[in-house]
């Protein structure tokens, strides 16, 4: 895998990380936004865990399948609720974290 593909997959991790956090810190205890927080949380951890992993780990291909799957199901979630502006701004940074997981993948493939 090249650096670059990795750098810029940790970047956009980090971004999505720091934006899920704020935004299921955001919708926590409002009515009806359960599964958004759920999806926020799960998808922070799969960031983090794919961000720890890439300073010891070179085989990363798991982890960044799981980041890529749960940054779209937190995306599409999020999206529903873009009238927030933390919402919209989770929905946006899972979408490039998604991609740069997608290209990372497939320069591995």
């Amino acid at each position: 895998m090249e650096n670059k593909n990795i750098e810029n997959c940790i970047d956009a991790c980090e971004t999505c990380a720091d934006a899920c956090e704020t935004c299921s810190t955001e919708n926590k205890g409002k009515a009806g936004m359960e599964h958004s927080v759920k999806l926020c949380i799960a998808c922070a951890d799969a960031c983090n865990a794919l961000i720890a992993a890439s300073k010891t780990d070179s085989n990363l291909d798991a982890l960044c399948k799981k980041c890529e799957d749960a940054c779209n199901a937190c995306a599409t979630e999020c999206e529903k609720h873009s009238d927030m502006k933390h919402c919209k701004e989770c929905a946006d940074a899972c979408r490039k974290c998604a991609a740069e997981c997608k290209d990372m993948l497939a320069v591995a493939a």
